[in-house]
């Protein structure tokens, strides 16, 4: 083994024996960002654990634990400043919620590969058939394709790297924009699970019920009422 090759290794062996997540939740700024993005998850997860109890479709379930798991995985990377697997988990997030949606309905989605196919098939389901469901679609499909552009790397989008952004580290500014990323598409999952089982946040367990809501943004509350009882 070259001397270059072990250095760098003994360098490589020292960051990971130093490796601390404290310095990853030093600042006010970056425990505010997690903050909210835990809000949007935390909603998410009491959404999907009310609807395998009030078993709404079995075949819904998997995908939809898969979404959580997703968006968790999403957050843990965004923590060690791993932003760009971080993304790549909240874009495969989006592609798990609509198969659990569109599955119900059309069971052959789960062999679908084409992204671009599931997003048709979702304009074409029920669940996104009202004005504010398609609005929903659209938003999604905007923010998957701006996830796409920053993890394979337009150039129009990518940021100045050097040999040490191979590792994760702490950036506001990437952190800032992966969380409205997060945020947003969270916010639109929930929005969209709401307007379709308005029976399920009815059902909830009392403390659910108000957590749920609380999780959710006032001017999307105001927007799914107006759409399920005007």
């Amino acid at each position: 083994m070259s001397r270059r090759i072990g250095e760098d290794f003994a360098a490589f062996s020292g960051f990971l024996e130093n490796y601390n997540l404290k310095l990853f939740s030093s600042e006010e700024k970056q425990i505010e960002f997690y903050k909210a993005m835990h809000k949007k998850l935390y909603g998410l997860l009491i959404f999907v654990a009310e609807f395998k109890l009030q078993k709404v479709s079995v075949s819904s379930e998997p995908f939809l634990t898969e979404t959580t798991s997703d968006l968790l995985l999403s957050l843990f990377c965004a923590i060690q400043g791993m932003y760009k697997p971080a993304k790549l988990q909240l874009r495969c997030s989006i592609e798990n919620l609509l198969k659990a949606l569109i599955i119900i309905s059309d069971p052959h989605i789960v062999e679908e590969k084409s992204v671009y196919e599931i997003f048709n098939a979702a304009k074409d389901d029920r669940h996104f058939s009202t004005q504010l469901g398609t609005k929903r679609i659209v938003d999604l499909q905007n923010d998957y394709a701006t996830l796409c552009r920053t993890v394979h790397g337009d150039p129009t989008v990518m940021h100045p790297i050097s040999a040490l952004q191979f590792l994760p580290r702490y950036e506001e500014i990437l952190l800032k924009e992966l969380s409205v990323l997060y945020i947003r598409v969270v916010e639109s999952m929930l929005g969209v699970l709401y307007l379709n089982y308005p029976a399920v946040i009815d059902m909830m367990h009392p403390q659910n019920h108000e957590d749920f809501l609380v999780c959710m943004a006032k001017s999307t509350k105001k927007e799914i009422i107006k759409e399920l009882f005007d």
